[in-house]
């Protein structure tokens, strides 16, 4: 006769591996995190927070950097449109302290509030083409001598020669409006 086991038998059976288990107390794992998997989790931790921090100082940095190099653009264009309206003379200039208005007050200087200061040079050149010049504007910034400076150069080609503008300039007695 052939009998069928119980189901309350059959779960009983354990396998080999859990008896193993069952048995051995050293092979037992106590509940929680070794001292080492702790360790582990925070040096990963401390690692992963240094290379984050670092990321934040460059973007930082390069924020910065965007911010002086847009204003040196906008300082730059300012100073060639007052060259080609004639409101500033095309003629060498070196050096010179750009003084702009500060836009959060309307009037001053924006080196009092705080903002860095900038100088500007104007450079003229004879072109081959007749009647032609070519008008360089360079601003750079005024920091201290441990930071690089922000630099920018403008370039534009107008109508006239280099030593027209010296004689109109002779002519009006020093130029300017």
């Amino acid at each position: 006769m052939l009998t069928i086991p119980s189901p309350r038998k059959f779960a009983a059976k354990t396998t080999f591996c859990e008896l193993a288990t069952r048995s051995d107390p050293r092979r037992r794992r106590p509940a929680g995190f070794s001292l080492l998997e702790v360790i582990l989790a925070l040096a990963i931790l401390t690692g992963s927070i240094a290379v984050l921090g670092e990321a934040v100082r460059m973007g930082t940095v390069n924020g910065q950097v965007a911010r002086d190099l847009s204003q040196a653009q906008l300082l730059c264009e300012s100073k060639m449109a007052e060259i080609t309206s004639g409101f500033t003379p095309a003629m060498p200039i070196y050096n010179a302290e750009f003084d702009p208005i500060d836009v959060s007050t309307g009037t001053g200087t924006a080196a009092a509030s705080g903002e860095a200061a900038w100088l500007y040079s104007i450079e003229t050149e004879n072109l081959d083409a007749e009647g032609m010049i070519a008008v360089s504007v360079t601003v750079t910034q005024i920091v201290d001598p441990p930071q690089k400076p922000v630099e920018l150069k403008l370039l534009r080609w107008m109508l006239g020669s280099a030593t027209d503008v010296g004689e109109e300039l002779g002519a009006e007695g020093g130029g300017g409006f």
